[in-house]
């Protein structure tokens, strides 16, 4: 348990330390850390579709100059392996995700307080002409720092969080564990309707809604309801399509 609680750490500080933005930014997504988490467990399967159904949650999430509204991967990797251990539905999973990623922007934020103290010496280098030093204040103190500030809370949670959560589901009444996988389903649905507003194509909402509802009733999988909502979005352009040809006809 302590080595996985360790591995689940360390991909945290890899997913959010931004050693590489652009290998961080893809990397810390729910769906691909569920994947790696879900290695670390011995259940890839499992993990990804954790991973999956919380990143859903998140594809509306914009980080307007860099300021994460929540920290999506935080989220991921607290709340897939508490899931792994404790046998959740995914829907459970998502609602138990919601309080980290929040509790991530906060993290964040102490990251960035403390490395602007390394900016301050970073400057007074370049000031004194101390190029040769630069590195270590621009990046590698940085980013060890970085790796306790991360790694820490997700190790003590993994190791220590997997008995809690289990105690506290335990307890926890049956309606109340019903309505928070309630909600933690309708979660993912906000997601796709905040895309859908971001986009611009408020117009599409009705599609939204009725495949959501479609979802609710009849209990398809995800992938039933992608081929649906393809066959629909092929027939309404279709449609479009052939109304467009008539008025130029």
């Amino acid at each position: 348990m302590v080595i996985q609680s360790a591995l689940v750490g360390l991909i945290y500080w890899l997913a959010m330390g931004r050693a590489s933005y652009f290998v961080s930014f893809a990397f810390r997504k729910p769906v691909v850390l569920g994947v790696f988490i879900g290695l670390v467990y011995g259940d890839v399967q499992a993990g990804l579709l954790y991973g999956a159904t919380i990143q859903l949650m998140y594809m509306g999430g914009i980080e307007a100059g860099g300021n994460i509204p929540s920290d999506q991967a935080l989220a991921a990797c607290i709340a897939i392996p508490a899931a792994l251990a404790s046998g959740l539905e995914a829907s459970a999973a998502v609602a138990l995700a919601v309080p980290f990623g929040v509790l991530g922007v906060l993290i964040n934020n102490v990251r960035r307080t403390i490395n602007s103290f390394y900016n301050t010496r970073a400057d007074a280098l370049v000031e004194a002409n101390k190029y040769d030093q630069l590195s270590l204040f621009s990046f590698v103190i940085p980013w060890l720092t970085n790796g306790v500030l991360y790694f820490t809370p997700v190790f003590i949670a993994t190791l220590f969080g997997t008995n809690v959560i289990q105690a506290f589901l335990n307890v926890i009444p049956e309606w109340l564990m019903n309505g928070l996988a309630n909600a933690g389903g309708m979660l993912p649905a906000l997601g796709f309707a905040l895309t859908l507003v971001v986009m611009g194509k408020k117009q599409y909402l009705p599609f939204f809604v009725l495949g959501f509802f479609m979802y609710a009733v009849l209990g398809f999988s995800m992938l039933t309801g992608a081929v649906f909502a393809v066959c629909i979005a092929m027939i309404s352009s279709l449609f479009k399509q052939n109304s467009d040809e008539g008025e130029f006809a």
